[in-house]
């Protein structure tokens, strides 16, 4: 009988351990977070004076030529409408998402904001923002979408990329860590070039656009809907990335909206504390037998 129980608490025991986490591996959830300014009131756009967008908001409102903050925008999808991630920065900021889970996957589009919030946010980009495709490469700044992005655990993340209306066939990405913390709007321009290596502007260039406190990560020139970019992102770290059309005629040219496709592609790790809770039942299960047969 003492070893009927104890087989039924090892079951019960292992099986709850197993429930667990099945819970935690499969739970998908995650945030999407828009910047409200210069939001569309249409929910397409093909080209460059189309509802007033061209491709970049400052990171808390104003628009151009003003001083960031000088027009303080409500994001959406944050708590009370600040910043995400207590965003103190100067750079341009159009999006932001939280991962809460490994195995979930996140959009980070025009449309997700509109159906989540009731707002067409400013998602686009032109086809050669990030990099063109002129005899002297170059990307410009006032084009490149800039989204940041944290997971509550360590994950690997891919990241793929689609025109809406089909002019950007390929997209690039810079991938840093950290946000910017530079706070002197004055001393901020999303207008001039980068990624152009002619003139010393690296792809593996830390701290683009003026900004203070990015690390350069990783980078892809060849991103879309089947291509992506994968890295490790480690559990409450904050990422900055960086994007736009790759191979494009010309920065301010092909100008779309994209969908970014954010999907975590490694299961949630068992911690060891459940492996080792697991094996010391599994312990007493064979301990009981081998005093059984002894007896």
């Amino acid at each position: 009988m003492k070893q009927t129980n104890l087989a039924k608490a090892v079951a019960m025991a292992i099986t709850g351990t197993v429930l667990s986490v099945g819970i935690a591996s499969t739970a998908s959830a995650s945030t999407t977070m828009y910047n409200t300014y210069n939001q569309f009131t249409a929910p397409t756009v093909t080209d460059a004076g189309a509802n007033g967008t061209d491709g970049w908001t400052w990171s808390d409102g104003g628009g151009n030529g003003t001083t960031p903050g000088a027009a303080p925008t409500t994001w959406v999808g944050t708590t009370d409408g600040t910043r995400p991630f207590g965003y103190k920065g100067a750079a341009h900021l159009n999006w932001a998402v939280e991962l809460h889970s490994a195995g979930s996957s996140v959009e980070v589009s025009q449309a997700n904001a509109h159906a989540n919030y009731g707002v067409y946010a400013d998602i686009d980009t032109a086809g050669g923002a990030w990099r063109d495709a002129s005899g002297t490469p170059q990307g410009w700044r006032h084009n490149t979408d800039i989204g940041l992005f944290k997971a509550d655990v360590t994950t690997d993340v891919t990241l793929k990329l689609s025109a809406i209306n089909g002019p950007i066939a390929n997209f690039g990405i810079t991938l840093f860590t950290g946000a910017d913390t530079n706070t002197d709007g004055n001393s901020y321009s999303h207008h001039g070039v980068w990624n152009k290596p002619s003139a010393g502007f690296a792809f593996t260039k830390s701290d683009p656009f003026s900004t203070t406190g990015l690390t350069y990560l990783t980078y892809s020139a060849n991103v879309n809907g089947i291509n992506g970019l994968t890295f490790t992102a480690l559990a409450n770290q904050i990422y900055s990335i960086y994007l736009g059309g790759s191979g494009g005629v010309n920065w301010n040219q092909q100008h779309d909206g994209y969908v970014l496709n954010i999907s975590s592609v490694s299961a949630v790790p068992v911690p060891a504390a459940a492996w080792l809770f697991g094996s010391g039942l599994l312990g007493l299960l064979s301990y009981g037998r081998r005093k059984k047969l002894a007896s």
